[in-house]
């Protein structure tokens, strides 16, 4: 029944809804909406500790009879781990009362299953590191690759200039370089002339002016300094020169075709012409760094030293991927948001210092390999070269093409097929070898049924489902709302570097996708794909893009070392698209995103935008919100609530106001800290504004947050003991062991005990 609603209520995706709630109220016997009454459950990201904390949460609440109650169940990251296998518990066999029964027992298969799976991403343990090992690897070297081609034109393009313009092979002269910088500089000074002398009514006269004051300056300047004689004795340095001009020309009329007759609009175009001015003495500049500083590397090192860097690289990476390291990294940077400041802006600094190293030491490489014949063959051999590479970039820089293997390259793959075994199999019911359980999980669990379910580590094609194919709704469960982020560090429209959110938040269900603020959409590639790919998309915390948190310096490290989880997703709205100012392989290393507008969407972790997971809640004015905030938080900074009431108030014009009162079960924000022990609950009110469809409305807000409780159990009570961090461990940690599992999965089994509405 649910289904035709939503057929007929494609149009209006709020009212299908609406419909869709409504009816499976109706036969759980539960009171309808009245007055948009709907309660949503948010389970925010922090992976396989968010999860299992959820996991207790939501096993409370269907101890208090309250599972079946909820409305939407909105995820993020971790938070989706959970929300996918709930979400697949309901099945034509298998609906709403049956759910939260088996939800509400302590000895099911499903929770025994779950259990044994704390080390998800490595369940096989040697075999599974190594194959994980093998990819990372994998991914390195082809990014190596990729990256040498690139400094091999860049090097190239250095060795060619320098030989065109001093006319001598592999030796450096600073002044004709300098006289090449001046080139740029001159038509930088001619735009600058023009800004300040503008006679609005006359354009074209102030350039025309501005070119005979600029080449008047530029010509007493080089009588004064005696440019080099050697460049009449031959025609390669004035055709330098001449190529560099007329690429000047190019940058510069590009932005003034045509001239505005607005004033400010024109100074603006005459601003945008001395930025490509400048931009392009700037990579001269670089050009010149590189060929001085390769030409140095090469004359005092020989050719098998030049194998040191991309040795280095290598032991850099096999460093990094010692788990210890990063759960190191991890948990400094979530001591204080002034140490992840810093270890953030100093990966930024290393990447560009390691993009510039792998040019210098590329050039100097090149330069030992070239053998000089003729000052013809020595010129044009490193521009030959670097047409070739350029054209083998054109062929793999086609879309489909280069998006397939950035996402093969990535650990999407990987990431995505653990999540499915471990958490999202939990329908794969049935007899046949294709499926993993013998039996329903719901059942309860015996010892003998435990050996009959097929291993982890064995795929299966029955674990995953196709999106078309997942509504939980429509067998009497909650909505699920999956959020991701739409990476975006440059404006579609104007083309102006966004230096803010850098993100737009993407959620997905099964009425469609729907961007920002706006509602759901219909998708046809949406419905294509697999549930298992958006869990692991919601999931992708580690990518060269990650929101707000993105850099170019950055990104560039984290695409070099691999171990990046990003995807590059099809536009699933727009028919008319921009078109990529970017290849995609360009616009992930450096960290150069589009945004929603182009045709392919690099997409990540929806905590880059939104960690809680109530911001697609609050869209639709849920009135009661329960939300899981378990993001690290290690000092009760509240960094995620305080991201999500400024997001709330901006957005949308809500209100989130947190109540100071300490009561029977709640606390408050201002005591709770780490290492004290506090009630389990902190609420606070929401306020919705008045709109053209809507009245005003008072909502709630309940938060639980991993922290100490009076009466934990004896077992966690003496974990905590143990580990001073807990329950705020490093998300780095993503393999739980058994009395970890429990101690998180107990917290929240009690916290979530208070919950009431």
């Amino acid at each position: 029944m649910i289904d035709d609603v939503c057929k007929i209520c494609k149009a209006d995706s709020c009212r299908c809804e609406t419909d869709a709630i409504n009816t499976r109220r109706r036969e759980l016997g539960l009171k309808e909406i009245n007055n948009g009454d709907t309660i949503g459950l948010a389970l925010s990201g922090g992976g396989i500790r968010s999860a299992v904390f959820c996991l207790g949460l939501v096993r409370a609440l269907a101890k208090n009879k309250l599972w079946n109650k909820i409305d939407y169940i909105s995820t993020v990251s971790g938070g989706g781990y959970l929300g996918g296998m709930l979400g697949r518990l309901y099945t034509s066999q298998v609906q709403g009362a049956r759910v939260e029964t088996a939800l509400a027992s302590d000895d099911t298969i499903l929770l025994a299953w779950i259990r044994n799976n704390g080390r998800y991403l490595t369940p096989a343990g040697f075999r599974d590191t190594s194959l994980a090992v093998t990819q990372l690897f994998r991914s390195f070297f082809a990014s190596l690759f990729l990256l040498t081609l690139m400094c091999l034109v860049v090097s190239g393009i250095a060795i060619s200039l320098n030989a065109m313009l001093v006319s001598e092979p592999k030796s450096l002269r600073a002044a004709p370089w300098l006289i090449a910088l001046t080139i740029p500089l001159y038509f930088s000074a001619v735009m600058a002339l023009s800004y300040w002398i503008l006679a609005v009514k006359q354009p074209k006269k102030s350039l025309r002016n501005a070119v005979i004051i600029a080449s008047i300056c530029y010509g007493v300047i080089a009588w004064l300094t005696a440019f080099p004689t050697y460049f009449i004795k031959s025609y390669l340095p004035s055709v330098a020169l001449l190529i560099i001009v007329i690429i000047n020309i190019e940058l510069v009329r590009t932005p003034l075709k045509p001239l505005s007759g607005d004033p400010g609009k024109l100074r603006q175009q005459l601003t945008r012409g001395m930025a490509n001015s400048l931009g392009l003495a700037g990579i001269i500049l670089l050009l010149w760094l590189v060929y001085v500083l390769g030409l140095s590397w090469a004359e005092s090192r020989t050719l098998t030293d030049t194998l040191l860097p991309p040795a280095l690289l290598t032991l850099l990476k096999a460093v990094w991927e010692i788990r210890g390291v990063k759960k190191f990294f991890s948990k400094t940077k979530k001591r204080s948001p002034v140490i992840a400041l810093s270890l953030t802006q100093t990966g930024n600094i290393v990447g560009y210092l390691l993009l510039f190293f792998s040019l210098v030491t590329v050039c100097a490489a090149e330069l030992q390999l070239l053998v000089y014949d003729s000052l013809f063959h020595y010129v044009f051999i490193p521009l030959l070269i670097g047409i070739v590479i350029v054209i083998f970039f054109y062929l793999l820089c086609q879309p489909k093409r280069i998006t397939n293997l950035l996402n093969l390259s990535s650990l999407h793959n990987f990431y995505r097929s653990r999540l499915e075994r471990a958490w999202l199999s939990v329908a794969n019911v049935g007899v046949t070898p294709n499926n993993r359980f013998p039996q329903d999980p719901l059942d309860e669990s015996y010892k003998d049924r435990l050996n009959n379910i097929k291993r982890v580590t064995d795929p299966l094609p029955g674990d995953d489902v196709l999106f078309s194919n997942y509504a939980p709704h429509s067998n009497l469960g909650p909505i699920h709302l999956i959020s991701c982020c739409i990476n975006q560090t440059v404006d579609d429209r104007s083309g102006n570097f966004n230096a803010d959110r850098k993100g737009i938040s993407l959620t997905v269900s099964s009425f469609g996708a729907e961007t920002g603020t706006h509602y759901p959409k219909p998708s046809d590639l949406l419905q294509n794909s697999t549930l298992s790919k958006w869990i692991a998309i919601s999931g992708a915390a580690a990518a060269t893009g990650m929101g707000s948190m993105t850099s170019p310096g950055l990104a560039f490290l984290l695409f070099l070392i691999g171990g990046r989880l990003g995807f590059w997703e099809r536009n699933l709205q727009s028919r008319i698209v921009a078109n990529n100012f970017l290849p995609a392989l360009f616009a992930e290393m450096f960290a150069r995103f589009p945004g929603k507008n182009s045709r392919y969407w690099y997409v990540s972790d929806g905590g880059h935008f939104e960690n809680t997971g109530v911001y697609p809640l609050l869209k639709r004015r849920v009135k009661t919100i329960v939300v899981a905030d378990c993001g690290a938080d290690p000092e009760f900074i509240f960094d995620d609530l305080e991201n999500l009431v400024r997001k709330a108030r901006v957005d949308y014009g809500i209100s989130i106001l947190f109540s100071p009162a300490i009561t029977g079960r709640r606390t408050s924000l201002r005591v709770l800290k780490k290492g004290r022990r506090r009630l389990p609950l902190i609420e606070a009110r929401i306020y919705y504004p008045k709109t053209q469809t809507q009245n005003a409305m008072l909502g709630k807000l309940i938060i639980i947050k991993p922290h100490l409780l009076h009466d934990m159990g004896l077992d966690t009570e003496r974990y905590a003991k143990r580990h001073d961090d807990f329950p705020q461990q490093t998300t780095g940690d993503q393999f739980f062991d058994e009395e970890q599992w429990e101690a998180y999965h107990q917290l929240g089994l009690r916290a979530g005990k208070a919950v009431k509405f």
